[in-house]
């Protein structure tokens, strides 16, 4: 029900205008020459708008580059931090890996030597 409604003032309007054209031909052409002179240091004046718009944009951008650059510089800092932990947990694991597997032959030693000593003991 909405969408009809939000249609036919659309074709309403789009009818206006075409009405108009014919009764109004002149009046664009009068105000655009009543304005010459204005126009153009109205443009002037947005030149040196564009201008000061360009070198606040240039400026930010810069400072934006600067923080993404030293982001990028704490992130790759702090990557290397995070691979000397990873390096220093890895060694770890290693030499935990060699005490176990240490452990474990000392375990199956002691073993063989108790069951020398029980078969020593029960004759």
């Amino acid at each position: 029900v909405m969408a009809s409604h939000v249609v036919k003032p659309d074709t309403r309007n789009c009818k206006r205008p075409r009405e108009l054209e014919p009764q109004m031909p002149h009046s664009p052409h009068l105000s655009s020459l009543g304005k010459s002179d204005s126009s153009f240091s109205e443009h002037s004046g947005l030149f040196y708008k564009d201008e000061s718009l360009e070198k606040g944009l240039n400026d930010t951008s810069n400072e934006i580059n600067l923080l993404l650059s030293t982001y990028a510089k704490i992130l790759s800092e702090r990557a290397a931090v995070d691979a000397s932990y990873i390096d220093a947990i890895d060694g770890l694991f290693k030499e935990a890996n060699t005490i176990e597997n240490f452990l474990i032959q000392k375990r199956e030693f002691l073993r063989q030597r108790f069951t020398v000593i029980a078969n020593t003991l029960h004759r």
